[in-house]
Parts: C-alpha cells; structure tokens; sequence
C-alpha cells in the first residue's frame, strides 16, 4: 500500500504521487486578501492509487462522525475528485491540497535537504508527501484540512505549465568565441533616428 497512517503522530504518507501547484519554498497566496501560506496538491492516479484513495475516503468518513457527528460536503475535504475540475491534468486522479503556515521540510531521494535553487521538486515531478489532517470548525466553516509536513522527491515526470524547453530543440551549437554582441553591421540602427 501505497499510504501509511500514523495514528500516534496523526499523519498520513502517501507515496509516489505526482506534484501539482507546489508552493513548497515561499508562501503563497491566490487572493490578496488570504493568508500567504506553503502549498501544494498532489495527484492520486486511480489505476494505481485506488487502494489509497478509498482508504482515505474511509478516513475522513471516521473523521467527519468524530468531529461534527456528520458528514461535510466533499468541496470541503483535503480529498476531491480531479474529474471535476475540468484540467487534463486531474483526469482519472483524485488529489489532495495540502498547506501550510510553516515550510514543509523538502528533501531528495536520500533525504538530503533541497532548496528552491535545485530545481528538483516541480510541477508534474513524482514525490512521497507527509501530510496532517485536522478538522476546523469555526466562523469560516467545517472543514477536514492538511497540513503540509513534508516532501520527498522520488522521480522526474512532464512538467506542468511553464516546462523549460529543450535547448537542443531550439538552438544549434556554436562555432566561434561566442564574442560577437549580435549586432551585424547590416542591423539597420544607423537608420534609427535619436
């Protein structure tokens, strides 16, 4: 299984998921007006994940009876259907939003420290996710949340969004120096009045 309960710590570890709108090394926030906080969904394939996610599922329905005597509506759980939001990327794939007002720890495959500079953990990379549930019930409502404890890069994947492309798609190497500043003496700025 691909999920492990830690009831004496109160966490969750879901293994090899793959990492969606991580916000993992500054917080973030969507609105203005909202608390900037450390964030990230990861995706559960249901071909692969169907154990975890139904387990899950059992978890907040024992959560929900312990906390409000009731269930809540899905929208208001750290797990949804990523069928329902309409991006391809969630397709076939439940996905928990974990976040946070303190950094998750974000660490390699060996558990060595990773900072943002690395470039390891990415959008659409394969990760291991710690995360907390809790229950909020208060002026803004009744909720099943996660907190967001930490992450661990497990392998790369197609990167979401804004891929860097491949160099060697675009660009042909080099002979030369590399001195020359790119301005020809054909560029035409003589003809450009000042």
């Amino acid at each position: 299984m691909k999920a492990i309960f830690n009831e004496e710590a109160g966490t969750i570890q879901i293994k090899d998921v793959r990492l969606s709108y991580p916000h993992l090394f500054k917080p973030w926030a969507q609105n203005d007006d909202q608390e900037k906080k450390y964030s990230a969904r990861v995706l559960l394939p249901i071909n692969t994940h169907g154990t975890e996610i139904k387990a899950i599922q059992q978890f907040l329905l024992k959560m929900q009876q312990e906390s409000f005597k009731a269930r809540i509506p899905n929208d208001k759980l750290f797990l949804r259907d990523g069928n329902l939001t309409g991006k391809p990327e969630d397709a076939g794939c439940w996905y928990i939003a974990a976040s946070d007002s303190i950094r998750p720890q974000v660490v390699g495959k060996r558990r060595e420290p990773l900072t943002e500079e690395d470039d390891a953990v990415y959008g659409g990379c394969y990760v291991n996710i710690l995360i907390r549930p809790w229950a909020q019930n208060n002026k803004y409502g009744k909720r099943i949340n996660a907190n967001l404890c930490a992450v661990q890069f497990v392998r790369d994947g197609e990167r979401f969004g804004n891929a860097r492309p491949d160099v060697n798609e675009h660009f042909e190497a080099e002979d030369g120096d590399g001195a020359s500043d790119g301005f020809g003496d054909d560029a035409g700025f003589d003809d450009v009045p000042y």
